[in-house]
């Protein structure tokens, strides 16, 4: 097993124990950093957005928050059909925090929060 998935794996653990324990409330009060990891982004794209697991799955760490909060509510909304947002709207509707998609504040702070790294 390489580290990485040793680390995805971790990551989803403490996920599934967090979300748990997530009301909305709680999220209301989560910073971007972590909504990222509570809505499982970072299972995905990695630590800061920066390390995607799968070539279909963009680095969006750094990206300009318009066009990062944009592009995640089409996906989101399914308004686009690219493979890449396939998989996005699949991982999202199989999340551990499925019960509590993210919002568009949620949205808008990740986007905010990724485009200062």
């Amino acid at each position: 097993m390489s580290n990485r998935t040793i680390v995805t794996l971790a990551a989803g653990v403490m996920l599934t124990a967090f979300a748990s324990v997530a009301s909305a409330a709680d999220r209301a009060q989560m910073s971007g950093e972590q909504l990222f990891t509570f809505h499982s982004c970072v299972n995905c794209h990695g630590a800061q957005g920066m390390d995607p697991v799968s070539r279909l799955v963009p680095k969006i760490g750094g990206l300009d928050a318009a066009e990062i909060q944009d592009k995640a509510t089409k996906i989101l909304k399914g308004e686009t059909d690219s493979e890449e947002a396939k998989l996005m709207k699949s991982a999202v509707a199989y999340s551990q925090a499925c019960d509590a998609p993210p919002s568009a504040a949620e949205i808008e702070k990740i986007a905010e929060w990724l485009s200062t790294l």
